[in-house]
């Protein structure tokens, strides 16, 4: 028989590793390959391959073995069309040796052949093949978290592109490569020359064309897979080793293809613009015209709030009321216009905020360092704090507890959104304002703490994040527990996404939304029927019923890891 087992498949052991085990004292009697085995089967029929599914390590002591050469030909036959990896013979009690026949047509029909001793029960061998099962499914389960691990911290890379496509390929040990729509992007590792494959990359990237194919290029075996559905074409990524791909490969391929296409989303997108300054923080970042100016702007004073009557006239000298005040920005961009040059007003307000500054600096040198303080630089740190309003009563952003006048609102009567440059004050002290926000009637997500130069990165993190805390209805604070894919994502693009995701499941029907919890209930206890149905209150059987149903009506096999993994995407980041 053909060794086609993959070597990292959880779901077959390598028949040289079961015979290698000492406390079996196996022997090789006809060696024909290595295949995977599956598991370890007892059976004395006559003729067992009608109910043998394939990849067995049969072990029998031939009670009813044929005792003619034509039955044993037909025998041995019956096994290999069955699929049966190797045979396992126990030379007691019914014989004392292998018969010769048997030995014979395993050398003809290239079955291999394992004597069983006396002294090994056939449950022993069973039991061993268990373990080592196992034990490959648990170094499986292992690498696949690191990988996954990896291809999350690869996303916060400056380059997340070039970081996920090293990562994949030291997780499979072969190379990784990126056909885009406009360059192609290649580890080191990686031949210079692909363009063998431009005919099968052709292919995948036709609107009815396969997504994913392999093929031969030297002496590597090259495995492609589309990153996005066509029409929309974000390229196609490639990985290349001598070995086949087994389970645990095709599934982190499969995870950091998914990477690629939410990162290909994402690129281009650019954050809103809102009033003078705020734009120049988040898009030049800290200036020296800017960065006292925020610290005044925020009350981020070492020695306390600054007197709020101050910050209404250094906003104005320094030209600020585009963000001027919480009651917006309209009116301001309408005065002070979209990058004007700085009037002698502006720069003399500029130079009064700095002295004020550098004096409450030094008031506070020698004090204990307050929470909203950077240690590295000395400066201050900020976090970026994304609000929206439901649609009941709320207070206005004027009327709200948020300690500074970086804020930009938007939106009419009905819904609105807000985003502010808050000081750093801790995150006790951040959790505690996010909750009385959320009793003023509006749900918020903070960024990590930041410098100045940060906050263009920090407005993204904390709108993403917002995406979440209004799925799940409870305010967000960036930690180090806030899961990294939430940086991915576009904010205003999710409710698109997750339509586009979750088809019939996100109609607004009693139907669909039992459907759609259930779903969600089921993927949080990891598939699990019983957990599942007891979280629903209902019976198992209620719960197949409606899996079976969803994967009818979305047409997705939800034993794929990626479409579980995009549809727990879509649920757990759709607005209620």
């Amino acid at each position: 028989m053909a060794d086609t087992a993959p070597r990292d498949d959880s779901h077959s052991v390598p028949l040289s590793t079961v015979v290698g085990r000492r406390d079996l004292d196996l022997a090789t009697v006809v060696a024909a390959g290595d295949p995977g085995i599956g598991w370890a089967v007892v059976s004395e029929l006559d003729d067992p391959a009608v109910y043998l599914r394939g990849g067995e390590l049969l072990l029998t002591a031939g009670v009813n073995l044929p005792a003619t050469a034509a039955g044993l030909r037909a025998y041995v036959a019956s096994l290999v069309g069955a699929g049966v990896s190797a045979v396992g013979f126990g030379v007691t009690p019914v014989h004392d040796t292998i018969p010769v026949g048997l030995i014979e047509q395993c050398h003809q029909q290239g079955l291999p052949l394992v004597e069983v001793p006396r002294p090994t029960p056939f449950t022993a061998v069973s039991q061993a093949v268990g373990e080592e099962l196992e034990e490959r499914r648990l170094r499986d389960l292992r690498r696949l978290g690191e990988a996954h691990q990896a291809l999350a911290r690869a996303v916060s890379d400056p380059d997340p592109v070039g970081r996920v496509l090293r990562v994949l390929a030291e997780s499979l040990t072969g190379w990784a490569a990126l056909a885009g729509p406009d360059a192609l992007r290649r580890t080191p590792s990686a031949p210079a020359d692909l363009s063998e494959l431009s005919d099968l990359l052709g292919k995948l990237t036709s609107v009815r064309g396969p997504r994913s194919a392999k093929a031969r290029s030297g002496d590597d075996e090259v495995f492609l897979h589309t990153v996005g559905t066509p029409p929309e074409d974000h390229g196609v990524v490639l990985v290349g080793r001598p070995e086949p791909l087994g389970i645990t490969d095709r599934a982190v391929l499969r995870t950091a293809t998914a990477l690629l296409d939410l990162l290909a989303r994402t690129s281009n997108e650019a954050p809103p613009v809102p009033g003078r300054l705020l734009t120049g923080l988040l898009l030049d970042g800290v200036t020296p015209a800017t960065g006292p100016l925020l610290a005044e702007l925020t009350h981020a004073g070492p020695t306390g709030p600054a007197d709020p009557r101050a910050i209404p006239s250094a906003a104005g000298a320094s030209g600020a009321s585009g963000t001027g005040g919480a009651a917006g920005t309209a009116g301001a961009r309408g005065r002070s216009g979209a990058g004007g040059a700085a009037g002698p007003s502006e720069a003399t307000g500029t130079a009064d905020t700095r002295e004020r500054s550098g004096r409450s600096g030094a008031s506070g040198a020698g004090g204990a360092a307050g929470p909203s303080e950077a240690t590295e630089s000395g400066g201050v740190a900020y976090r970026v704090l994304h609000a929206c309003a439901g649609a009941g009563r709320h207070t206005v952003p004027s009327a709200l507890p948020l300690d500074t006048s970086v804020l930009d609102h938007t939106g009419a009567a009905g819904e609105g959104r807000l985003r502010a440059v808050l000081a750093d004050r801790g995150e006790d002290a951040h959790r505690d304002q996010l909750d009385e926000l959320r009793l003023h009637g509006w749900t918020g997500a903070l960024s990590a703490p930041v410098q100045p130069s940060g906050l263009a990165g920090a407005d993204r993190q904390a709108a993403a994040l917002l995406v979440r805390a209004r799925a799940s209805g409870s305010p967000l604070l960036w930690g180090s527990g806030t899961d990294p894919f939430d940086a991915l994502l576009d904010p205003d693009g999710v409710d698109d996404l997750t339509r586009q995701v979750l088809g019939p499941l996100a109609a607004e029907t009693e139907s669909a939304r039992t459907l759609s919890h259930t779903l969600y209930v089921w993927l949080t206890r990891h598939g699990n029927w019983d957990r599942a149905a007891a979280d629903l209150g209902t019976h198992r059987n209620s719960v197949r019923y409606r899996i079976s149903r969803i994967e009818r009506d979305l047409g997705v096999d939800l034993a794929d890891a990626e479409q579980r993994m995009r549809l727990w995407f879509a649920l757990s980041r759709r607005r209620p």
